[in-house]
């Protein structure tokens, strides 16, 4: 996969904070489609020599703009990046969309009974041997597996949380949004407790809403069931986790806005910072 800084076009749409880019229409090796993948540069990625942690977003037509979101609404991950840009922290970030209709067969490692899945070492062999390698060459990275972030929502989060697993050489932290872990079911938890037991490190943000599925009340259940289960093999591993449950929040992109800055906060530096003087 060969990537070239020239190759992003700029986005000038009115509400877009700081330097968001796009390289249009690419293969993506691997996946079998073609898609925009989104690049946010850091306030000061122009006018330095500067090299930057990478956060890999997954479901990336959900990040920026609304017109092209599933949901009409947004992360608004460059606003939130903005203003930690103004605090110290930055990074450069990449959002990868997903397929427009398998994304359950590319963000699980098994497959449901009912609704598919499982062909998550695509998606993990082209992100890891693919798109990385080829973001590294074409920007000012800082490539160690301690400077790259992979996070997601649902499914997104549930892939994240995979490729860590498979592939921690990459991957120093992961961002679990409401992870789905009961469409892929108890296979992926027990890997994912075996592999914690077995020494898997790095850093790990998760969190849950209690409403994550009012129309589903089983579906509901599992989501904060299976993050506190997920949370608890994290801290008897003793690998560094944020946790969130937020009681009153649904499974929307809304939710995810509001805590999205303190999580990649956390994620890009707050798991490191010094104890008060």
């Amino acid at each position: 996969m060969d990537l070239r800084v020239t190759d992003l076009v700029p986005v000038d749409e009115p509400g877009i904070h700081g330097d968001l880019r796009i390289w249009s229409d690419l293969e993506l090796p691997g996946l079998g489609r073609r898609a925009d993948v989104y690049v946010w540069l850091p306030p000061g990625y122009a006018a330095s020599q500067e090299r930057y942690p990478v956060l890999y977003l997954n479901d990336g037509h959900n990040l920026f703009l609304p017109d092209r979101s599933f949901a009409g609404a947004v992360w608004e991950v460059d606003l939130a990046m903005s203003h930690l840009a103004e605090d110290g922290i930055e990074a450069i970030v990449v959002g990868i969309p997903c397929h427009p209709e398998q994304r359950g067969e590319e963000y699980t490692p098994y497959p449901h009974p009912e609704h598919g899945g499982g062909r998550a070492d695509d998606y993990v062999t082209f992100l890891v041997d693919q798109l990385k390698p080829a973001v590294d060459a074409a920007l000012r990275t800082r490539p160690g597996r301690e400077h790259t972030v992979l996070a997601g929502s649902s499914l997104g989060g549930v892939i994240s949380a995979y490729l860590w697993q498979q592939r921690p050489d990459v991957v120093g932290g992961v961002g679990l949004f409401s992870p789905a872990f009961w469409w892929p079911g108890e296979r992926s938890l027990t890997d994912l407790e075996q592999a914690l037991a077995d020494g898997l490190d790095g850093r790990v943000y998760l969190d849950v809403g209690g409403h994550e599925q009012p129309d589903a009340p089983d579906v509901e259940a599992a989501y904060v069931a299976d993050a506190q289960r997920v949370l608890a093999a994290l801290r008897r591993a003793r690998v560094p986790v944020g946790y969130l449950y937020d009681s009153a929040a649904h499974h929307h992109e809304s939710a995810w806005a509001r805590r999205f800055p303190a999580a990649a906060a956390w994620l890009l530096q707050g798991y490191a910072v010094t104890a008060p003087s």
